[in-house]
């Protein structure tokens, strides 16, 4: 029996029975203390005459010899074998990068090091321990040209289009691996969007010319038969109609098989938030007959739970605490139709919704909306019992732009300074919205805007009310350093109401700013205009604009610094010049699985005798 590869195997065992059988141990000094074989060697490595910077870092990440160095090696016979066993992956790197004629030498010198003087002063035992040195020196040779790259099909060998120079193979320049390898995965990748989903790629044939630094290679690529869509067959469902997934179909029975329209389709049905999982696919093998196949597409799905019973919790020094619940129903009558109940219970606000969505209204993309919303709030601005209608259709042009158009009605009471008026209000809110933003709660990088413009006529303190409302909002984020640590988020609006006088728009409808959602430090509304009493009174223009650095200091614990200016007027257009208000505050961020939590402090820098020494916010979800 070879007794040295028996205890070589029997240690690591040994060594796990016996911290098991120490672990219920309550003395620490108790526990064994393993040392390192006497055979055991540390070592230091260099690489040297790479030709690129860059094939450094990848020599440094991918060789064991690299590796594995702050472990030492078990003796110094390990340690060569390891060094050794590197020299084809570095030759390797060398040929990906163009380089088919390099050598590759390693050296590894034995040594020792110097005992510990600590350990020698003490009068302890020292010897000396083994040390080694390994050096991989590098003669990368000449990088060779590739002159010449073929995709060879069945047949003539050749498909309209499909060269290689078109897939960003690197003809004529240096032959690098990877645009090469690139190059036919994208040609294949084609075939399979472009009626071939059975399209491989054979074994490349490379013939390398040593004397010239030259390279020729021949990429065999077999199409396989020209498919057209077939039937598509749904498994699974219980509650949602097949018709209404079919509404997403991106193609039509017959047209050319196109392989990534099956992952367009599957992530659409995926959005419908209707699914646990989703697969969308064709079969593995094309099945028999002439070319065409008619191939048929297998959806397999699994339906999720269709209702959420939601809560939630707020507070602001201004609006003080509130509480938030909802109830959605996603799949109403099987088509994916939205209902949503919210309700609010605070302080200052009360009020109860019920939404409607139906998708794919129609036609695919579009939306029916409609909600009735009723809403009791105090304020020191005025008090209002409010009750709103609104029906409309919205439609997706683009992943990121939507736009929608509806109409609304609208009744109030309002009180303001003990004065009781009422308000009868018909509107046609129309919007566009574009979002490129990554994350809804908690964005890293992209853009936001949206437009909104809502011409209103109605009756306001017994007289007639016309006025034309523009808003529009904007926000960008910006990932300082591309790992989700730093953000810096900026955001700005500018809003005016057309109308012939401040006093003929309802104060329900009139532009504020101010409180957690516009410019934290000043109270909810209280940017702008104050009467007598100090209320603030609304204005016909409000500009605001606001900076927010963001970090993740912790874990899922984080920090914001932020600065926050806005104005509000009483004429059409802003003014810049008087009556703006700046803020500046501190946060607190919880990176929960719902979302962001956060804590915000505020203050304003230029207060007014009516304004608040600071404002304490408590919500989910960034500010913007």
């Amino acid at each position: 029996m070879d007794y040295g590869r028996f205890w070589q195997a029997a240690l690591p065992v040994t060594a796990v029975l016996v911290l098991v059988a120490c672990s219920g141990s309550d003395e620490a000094d108790d526990r064994p203390v393993f040392e390192k074989p006497a055979t055991s060697v540390d070592y230091t490595v260099t690489i040297s005459g790479l030709p690129e910077e860059p094939m450094l870092d990848l020599a440094e990440s991918s060789l064991a010899t690299f590796r594995r160095q702050e472990d030492g090696a078990q003796s110094l016979a390990f340690l060569r074998r390891r060094a050794e066993s590197d020299v084809a992956l570095v030759q390797k790197l060398l040929r990906s990068r163009g380089y088919y004629a390099g050598k590759v030498d390693v050296e590894t010198v034995a040594g020792t090091k110097k005992p510990d003087e600590d350990a020698v002063q003490g009068g302890e035992d020292a010897p000396e321990a083994a040390e080694a040195t390994v050096t991989f020196t590098v003669e990368p040779g000449p990088a060779f040209t590739l002159v010449r790259h073929d995709f060879r099909l069945p047949g003539d060998g050749t498909k309209e289009g499909l060269t290689p120079a078109a897939f960003g193979s690197p003809v004529g320049v240096a032959a690098d691996a990877e645009a090469i390898v690139n190059a036919e995965t994208a040609a294949v990748d084609d075939l399979k969007n472009t009626g071939f989903p059975y399209a491989r790629r054979g074994k490349r044939r490379a013939v390398a010319d040593l004397e010239q630094a030259e390279l020729e290679i021949d990429t065999p690529i077999a199409p396989g038969p020209l498919a057209i869509f077939g039937p598509v067959i749904f498994e699974g469902l219980d509650d949602v109609r097949e018709r209404y997934l079919r509404t997403y179909l991106p193609w039509i029975r017959g047209d050319v098989f196109d392989l990534s329209e099956l992952r367009e389709y599957q992530q659409a049905l995926l959005a419908t938030d209707l699914f646990e999982t989703i697969n969308v696919r064709a079969p593995k093998t094309p099945p028999e007959g002439g070319e065409p196949v008619a191939l048929p597409v297998q959806v397999v799905a699994e339906e999720r739970p269709f209702r959420t019973v939601s809560a939630g919790a707020r507070f602001s020094t201004d609006e003080g605490p509130s509480i938030t619940g909802g109830f959605e129903h996603r799949n109403l009558f099987g088509e994916n139709e939205t209902l949503t109940v919210e309700a609010e219970l605070g302080v200052q606000v009360q009020s109860f919704g019920v939404g409607y969505r139906e998708p794919q209204y129609m036609r695919p993309g579009q939306d029916l909306l409609g909600s009735l919303v009723l809403q009791r709030e105090e304020d020191d601005a005025f008090d209002q019992i409010t009750a709103t209608a609104t029906l409309g259709i919205q439609r997706r042009l683009t992943p990121r732009w939507i736009v929608g158009v509806g109409g609304l009605i609208e009744a109030s009471l309002i009180e303001d300074n003990g004065v009781d008026t009422e308000a009868y209000l018909g509107g046609i809110p129309t919007f566009a919205e574009y979002d490129s933003s990554d994350d809804a709660l908690d964005p890293s990088e992209g853009e936001r805007l949206r437009l909104e413009l809502t011409p209103f006529a109605g009756v306001f303190d017994g007289g007639f009310a016309g006025f034309l409302t523009l808003d529009a909002t904007g926000s960008t984020y910006y990932d300082l350093f591309s790992d989700r640590k730093y953000i810096f988020a900026a955001r700005a609006r500018l809003a005016s109401i057309l109308a012939e006088d401040l006093e003929k728009v309802p104060q329900t409808r009139r532009l504020y700013s101010g409180g957690g959602g516009s410019v934290r430090g000043f109270a909810q509304r209280f940017v702008g205009p104050l009467d007598a009493l100090n209320d603030p009174i609304g204005g016909l223009s409000a500009a605001e604009i606001g900076g927010e650095l963001r970090a993740r200091l912790f874990g899922d614990l984080g920090g914001t610094v932020f600065v926050e200016a806005g104005t509000v007027g009483e004429e059409i257009l802003p003014d810049f010049n008087t009556g703006v208000q700046v803020a500046a505050g501190v946060g607190f961020r919880y990176f929960s699985p719902a979302g962001p939590i956060r804590v915000d402090v505020a203050l304003p820098l230029n207060p007014r005798d009516a304004d608040d020494r600071f404002q304490l916010y408590f919500s989910i979800g960034q500010a913007f």
